[in-house]
Parts: structure tokens; C-alpha cells; sequence
């Protein structure tokens, strides 16, 4: 059984303040979630989505990670990649 459809306002529940939209053109933007319907659901925003652009209708709608590290590195938390150690 599928589960239903997350909702702006099930995000915002969850303490999400923006989420994540990626057109196929590469083109990457964040909409706030206070700007948008409480039960506009995750398909409508893909589906209803217009890049800026290429102007495809259409977009992948993701969690905005630049947000989601941000809020943890102000917990001083953070995550620095370490290099690849060298080939012998």
C-alpha cells in the first residue's frame, strides 16, 4: 500500500522551512514553503512547477539539503570530506 502524498503542511509540521525543486535542464531552485498552499501536495509542486530557465513544466521536489546542513552545521555539527588516501 502506497502512503498518501506529503503536504506543505506536513512539512512545515516537520520544521521545514523551503524545499528543493530540480528541473531535467539542470536548473536548480528553492521555494518557500510559507508561499504555498498548506495542502498543496508534493505532486502538484512537481507537476505545477515552471523552471525560470529552460520553461519545462516539471520538477523533482527534494528536501533543500544547502537548508537541512546549514541548520546543522549552527548545532556544530558539520561534515568535511576527507581526501581519498593515495594509490600505491
Amino acid at each position: 500500500m502506497r502512503s498518501p502524498d506529503r503536504t506543505v503542511a506536513d512539512w512545515i509540521a516537520e520544521g521545514l522551512t523551503t524545499m528543493a525543486l530540480h528541473c531535467s535542464c539542470g536548473h536548480y531552485a528553492t521555494v518557500t514553503l510559507a508561499d504555498l498552499p498548506p495542502t498543496l501536495t508534493r505532486t502538484r509542486l512537481g507537476q505545477n512547477a515552471r523552471c525560470a530557465e529552460c520553461g519545462k513544466r516539471g520538477a523533482q521536489v527534494m528536501r533543500d539539503m544547502k537548508a537541512h546542513y546549514a541548520g546543522l552545521e549552527a548545532t556544530g555539527w558539520s561534515c568535511e570530506p576527507k581526501p581519498w588516501p593515495a594509490r600505491s
